[in-house]
């Protein structure tokens, strides 16, 4: 089935690499696939640009092994169908000994089947579904479990809004799921009262049926688990309704189009595992933050950010395994202890690939995100074995 994908994929044009050479020294190849086209694109330039950086300040240093980093792109189009195909051609064609994945869960889980079946370190910048580490040893991820980051938003809003009722208002993916499983499973023992649970879909950006009947439930709290592209006009609407409770979003709220999109409404949300713009450690974060608005043209976005880390610690591994065999990678990947990734410490992985990293909380103030607390409870954020 793999073999037809790809046979079906060049027929029809849809795989195309951009700009991923770095010119003939170039020989370390690291695959890299994002959503550059599709109601995705936007998540996906930006996390392209992240690696680019990354690529880019580690070639100006010299490489790494006295060699250049390639950065092989696709465009997988936020489609589990185009994934399967690129993890193909990246293995077999262009012969990466790591990939990062700067796309969403599903293509995530997709591709990384494929290359645990190859033995090929694959790392997950900002996807957050369970199954993309849980088949084997060999796919890392550079984010805090959807599970518990779906417990940190139950532990934020009970330490913030004690006692709360909240109306939950998830998109029916595995995005959306994935966390509110694990806020739904500790918010009652937190003392939080779920009211009820509203799902939308992806391609939604109509809510009035769905906001009459939060305004009828009138809770304490509104926790929204969804896209930036969702959560703009999600926000938008439900302010516009003349709710003014506090909203709670999971961290894909995280881009500045949001502000973009809701304007004014989006003052005032918090977002847990969000990326405050603010900060001055690590010392790459300020500099990052400026390089990315020279090549993007707007502020910087946390898949950029993830994306730029997680390229960065591939390519550490790589240093670290003073090799460029994939098995050595991998093994250097799962020691890594305390690397400063932009949107936080990543503390450890723990046997299957999962993080341990503590999970920021921003508001957004004054047209950006900036932090408002910081959750490091090694309790629901320890990361889940198989």
């Amino acid at each position: 089935m793999h073999k037809s994908f790809i046979g079906a994929a060049l027929a029809a044009g849809l795989l195309f690499a951009t700009g991923a050479s770095t010119g003939a020294s170039a020989q370390i190849k690291i695959g890299f696939h994002a959503p550059q086209s599709g109601p995705a694109a936007a998540d996906g330039k930006s996390s392209t640009i992240g690696a680019e950086i990354a690529r880019d300040w580690i070639n100006e240093k010299g490489g790494v092994l006295g060699q250049k980093i390639e950065l092989v792109i696709y465009d997988d189009q936020n489609r589990p169908e185009q994934a399967v195909p690129i993890a193909n051609k990246l293995i077999g064609q262009d012969k990466v000994v790591a990939a990062v994945s700067g796309s969403y869960s599903a293509p995530t889980r997709a591709a990384a089947a494929v290359f645990q079946t190859a033995g090929i370190p694959y790392f997950s910048a900002y996807g957050v579904h369970p199954d993309i580490t849980s088949g084997g040893n060999w796919a890392f991820r550079g984010v805090t479990l959807g599970g518990p980051q779906g417990k940190g938003a139950a532990k934020f809003i009970s330490t913030k809004f004690p006692k709360a009722k909240v109306s939950m208002l998830t998109m029916n993916n595995d995005f959306g799921q994935s966390i509110a499983d694990g806020f739904k499973e500790v918010a009652p023992k937190d003392g939080l009262t779920i009211i009820k649970e509203y799902t939308f879909g992806l391609g939604e950006r109509q809510f009035g049926p769905i906001i009459a009947s939060v305004k009828a439930d009138n809770p304490d709290v509104i926790y929204a688990i969804g896209y930036y592209f969702v959560g703009g006009p999600l926000v938008a609407q439900l302010r516009a309704a003349g709710l003014k409770q506090p909203i709670v979003a999971a961290q894909a709220f995280d881009s500045m189009k949001l502000m973009e999109i809701a304007k004014d409404a989006a003052n005032g949300v918090f977002v847990v595992g969000g990326m405050d713009r603010q900060r001055k450690t690590p010392p790459d974060l300020q500099p990052f933050e400026a390089e990315f608005k020279k090549r993007a043209g707007y502020d910087t976005e946390a898949v950029a950010a993830n994306c730029y880390s997680s390229v960065m610690l591939v390519v550490d591994a790589i240093k670290r395994a003073g090799s460029t065999d994939p098995k050595k990678i991998r093994d250097a990947l799962a020691a890594t202890k305390d690397f400063p990734m932009l949107t936080g410490k990543l503390g450890y992985f723990n046997a299957i690939g999962e993080i341990y990293m503590p999970l920021e909380v921003t508001v957004v103030k004054d047209g950006t995100f900036v932090g408002a607390t910081v959750i490091d409870d090694k309790t629901i954020l320890a990361p889940p074995g198989k």
